[in-house]
Order: C-alpha cells, then structure tokens, then sequence
C-alpha cells in the first residue's frame, strides 16, 4: 500500500486528507510541522508528502529542500492559503504540484496519483532528485498520454 505524509500544522485539515487519502487506498501518516515530517520519514520514507507552505517554525519551503537532499525519490504537493504562487514557491525543485486551500477532493487524489508515478519513475532512474526542469517535462509528457 502506498504511503503519503500529510504535513500541516492545523489537525482538522491532516484528517479530512487523511479520511480522503485512506477512502482511496492509500495508507497515511500525519505530522504537525517540518521537524515531524523530517522525524517521520527517517522512521518510513512516504511516496508522495503533501506540505502545507505556511507552519509555525520551519515552513513547507525549508521542508521541501530538507525532502530533496535527503528523500530525493518522494514526489511533493504543496498546500497552500496563498492564492498566487510567490515565484519563490514555483521554482523549488522536486515539486509535482500546488494545491490551493480550499480544494475538492478530486484534485487532491489527481495530484496524490501524480506524485505516486513520479516516484515510482524517480525509484526505477535510481533515487536521484529531480529539477524543476525534469518534473516540467515528465508533466508534459504525461498530460500529453
């Protein structure tokens, strides 16, 4: 069973995604903030994190690059309040996508199955992070069948 982390720091977000992710099968985790994450990835590496940008003390883009450096083959969602993506946002490498708050649940499972083949792909080429170049191309060539 595919495992995704849902990080974030407010608890009744972390379980409406966590009931929508486990209704679909997937198996899930819950941390409160980046150092919990960190903790809970040595503890089982997840296929797919979905991180909430704004959290007191480390924020989803210091998670992000930790993720990279050290889980180069887990696809990342951010989550975010924040209606305009701040290009601070859009150039980190390695995320699959942005979900902006609130979202349905279909777009959240469309973005989880994403992130799941990306890191099946990323797994299969040997665990090596991905730049934001790759995930553009790997993007298009999925939208395109």
């Amino acid at each position: 069973m595919v495992s995704i982390l849902i990080v974030d720091d407010e608890r009744p977000i972390r379980q409406v995604l966590a009931r929508w992710l486990s209704d679909a099968g997937y198996r899930t985790a819950e941390a409160d903030g980046a150092d919990a994450a960190m903790a809970s990835m040595a503890a089982e590496s997840s296929a797919v994190v979905l991180c909430d940008v704004q959290m007191p003390g480390h924020d989803g883009l210091w998670l992000t690059r930790q993720l990279r450096a050290q889980h180069p083959a887990t696809a990342i969602v951010l989550v975010t309040g924040i209606t305009t993506v701040p290009p601070s946002m859009s150039m980190q490498d390695g995320v699959l996508a942005y979900l902006v708050k609130p979202f349905k649940r279909e777009t959240l499972l469309e973005a989880v199955q994403q992130g799941v083949k990306w890191h099946e792909q990323a797994l299969a080429s040997g665990e090596r992070a991905a730049t934001s170049e790759e995930l553009d191309r790997w993007l298009d060539r999925l939208e395109k069948g």
